[in-house]
């Protein structure tokens, strides 16, 4: 199984456990990479949310500690969760994430609870969900351009909700013309993208993101992946990445990425 995981949350934003107690049970599950990526300040749709520049501040300075402690037994690195519609804040590595949708000047996200997502999609878009998949995805294209991010977190967040096409078919043209427009946009401008076990851990799904479908399309293209559990306690740490891995296999992914201490990736053989 891989040993690195670069999508971690702690009591810095909505985390359940200190950086030191993600730290000390990354190590003692034998990883030999391992990143905190708190999110970023998410005033602009929830305030109080994320990480405020004072924050983020406290949080490079006790990694840095953390690094030195681990120094030569296990590399960490300190990374940040960038939104689409939020303010950029720097960290040595940056996710780039679409969590929400604005549309009449309104923001809402998509994968706070299904009935906030339901009780959006039902007053702005009127119900017509590929409505709202269209702009999510014309977002989503964006995220680069917005955020300058090293990769792409959970491309198809929208679904996180969607168990069973509950809201829409992930199958259908009209799902996946926008998403793969994105996908290839993100694509070409050398963005890698995440396998996200998070949605499995918490229970929501029982796949990773991407869907099959995407990734298969994903490899077709020559893009590259990394695995991530997204994990925001000591338990979900790694949740799920032999079957990430064995899925990334099946849609003919031969390695996966891993940052490098000095900066970039190197490539890990599945």
């Amino acid at each position: 199984m891989i040993k690195a995981d670069f999508h971690t949350h702690t009591t810095y934003c909505d985390g359940k456990n200190t950086p030191r107690e993600m730290v000390e049970r990354a190590w003692g599950l034998g990883f030999t990479d391992f990143g905190l990526s708190g999110h970023a300040d998410f005033s602009f749709c929830d305030p109080g949310f994320g990480m405020s520049d004072e924050a983020l501040r406290q949080y490079r300075q006790e990694l840095l500690l953390l690094r030195e402690e681990y120094r030569g037994r296990m590399n960490l690195y300190i990374g940040i969760e960038l939104d689409c519609l939020g303010p950029i804040q720097k960290a040595e590595y940056a996710i780039g994430s679409t969590h929400c949708v604005e549309r009449d000047g309104e923001v809402i996200a998509v994968d706070d609870t299904a009935r906030k997502l339901e009780d959006g999609v039902m007053r702005l878009w009127k119900g017509d969900w590929y409505a709202f998949v269209r702009d999510y995805y014309e977002l989503e294209a964006q995220v680069y351009d917005r955020t300058g991010c090293d990769w792409v977190g959970h491309f198809d967040l929208l679904t996180k909700f969607n168990e069973g096409c509950r809201y829409f078919d992930e199958t259908c043209d009209d799902y996946l013309e926008p998403a793969l427009t994105a996908m290839r946009k993100l694509n070409e401008q050398g963005m890698p993208f995440e396998i996200n076990t998070g949605a499995m851990s918490r229970g929501y799904r029982s796949d990773p993101y991407p869907s099959r479908i995407l990734l298969r399309e994903l490899c077709q293209m020559g893009g590259r992946i990394l695995i991530s559990s997204d994990s925001h306690s000591v338990d979900a740490i790694g949740h799920g990445f032999a079957q990430a891995e064995r899925l990334a296999w099946e849609c003919g992914f031969r390695s996966v990425l891993c940052l490098r201490p000095e900066g970039g990736f190197r490539e890990i053989p599945l």
